[in-house]
């Protein structure tokens, strides 16, 4: 009898202990947002301070990622797009929501969120709802490019992105990809010109 019940408090606690794992999702986690497609993930990670309209200086980190899950953690490499210079580093997804380490700091970053060297930077998560479709993340690299309803034209008035503003990438349709962008209020989702955008996927 004693057997069986430390037997059902061991398996009691392993379960326990297996819900409390933090599992790696999809989603936005402050500044980052990630797509986690089978044991793959990708990111884009933004943040930028200072108006460029209100004449202050503007400064950025922004950086792409990919790497490969074991378990809750991934072996990362970081790059801002069309450089060739490539940062490791670590990400882990937490009961909170995940942490990025890297080997150095992109530019930028001292200025905007501070360093991610040495100590993990934690990042929260914003939704609880795990997101369905996300299939990569993107960024954007036009100075300015407006979402479609469909892949065709833009229409005279539709709400657009500009520069640097993060994506999660839902669809792929030759030169177009369908993107939701995470806005202050809503999300908004539809399709960009594929040119307009650095895509990462898996």
């Amino acid at each position: 009898m004693r057997g069986t019940a430390l037997g059902l408090a061991a398996l009691l606690a392993a379960c326990g202990a297996a819900a409390a794992e933090p599992a790696a999702r999809s989603g936005t986690y402050d500044s980052l947002t990630l797509a986690v497609s089978g044991d793959a993930v990708t990111g884009v990670f933004a943040e930028q301070r200072g108006a460029a309209d209100a004449g202050s200086p503007q400064f950025a980190c922004v950086f792409l990622l990919r790497g490969t899950l074991a378990g809750d953690r991934a072996k990362v490499e970081t790059w801002f797009p069309d450089e060739p210079e490539r940062i490791p580093g670590d990400l882990a997804f937490t009961p909170d929501g995940a942490a990025l380490t890297l080997a150095e700091d992109h530019g930028g970053c001292s200025m905007t969120t501070g360093t991610m060297v040495g100590t993990p930077y934690a990042l929260s998560r914003r939704a609880a709802a795990v997101p369905d479709g996300w299939i990569g993340v993107g960024l954007v690299t036009a100075e300015r490019t407006a979402f479609r309803p469909e892949p065709s034209p833009a229409p005279a008035r539709a709400p657009y992105l500009v520069r640097l503003d993060p994506v999660a990438v839902l669809e792929r349709r030759d030169a177009w990809v369908r993107v939701r962008y995470q806005g202050e209020k809503t999300p908004v989702i539809g399709w960009l010109p594929a040119a307009d955008l650095a895509v990462v996927t898996p």
